[in-house]
């Protein structure tokens, strides 16, 4: 029972994390470019809030199954009982490394986000969204994604 219980966390930790990184890649390098040209910016605008709804669920997703494949791992290495070893000690420096990638990861998107829709907030209505977009919106977007493959490289090394 316990492993299935294991395994069910952590298939829905790696689920938010597909969606929410992957979502976020597909987002940035082929939704938002099409419709750019495509679309006034209020529709850009409301097409970009929902897709915030999505982020902001799986960031918390994210961050409550993280703490309990945490517990998990820890409740496992006896690191309760005061038994734990090396490895252990190795695994938790690595995740805690993780976890402060992933919050700047968030960090980064917020930034982006909130910039973007204040962006397309003041974008004349027959304004094209895309013409004026200056660099400091697009760093936080790259900055973002630097973040994300360190976390995703911090993810590897903790399954060797």
């Amino acid at each position: 029972m316990r492993e299935s219980v294991e395994l069910i966390i952590r298939g829905i930790h790696l689920i938010a994390a597909i969606v929410w990184f992957g979502g976020v890649i597909f987002f940035t390098f082929v939704v938002m470019p099409v419709l750019q040209r495509n679309l006034l910016p209020q529709n850009l605008l409301a097409v970009h809030n929902r897709f915030r709804v999505l982020v902001r669920l799986m960031i918390h997703v994210l961050l409550t199954t993280g703490a309990m494949v945490f517990f998990i791992v820890a409740w496992n290495n006896g690191f309760f009982a005061g038994n734990s070893s090396n490895d252990f000690k190795a695994y938790m420096l690595t995740f805690v490394t993780k976890l402060a990638a992933f919050g700047v990861m968030a960090l980064f998107w917020g930034l982006y986000s909130s910039l973007y829709r204040r962006h397309l907030e003041v974008t004349p209505p027959n304004g094209d969204a895309q013409s004026n977009q200056s660099l400091y919106i697009n760093i936080w977007k790259n900055l973002m994604l630097v973040a994300g493959l360190i976390v995703f490289a911090l993810t590897l090394l903790l399954k060797s």
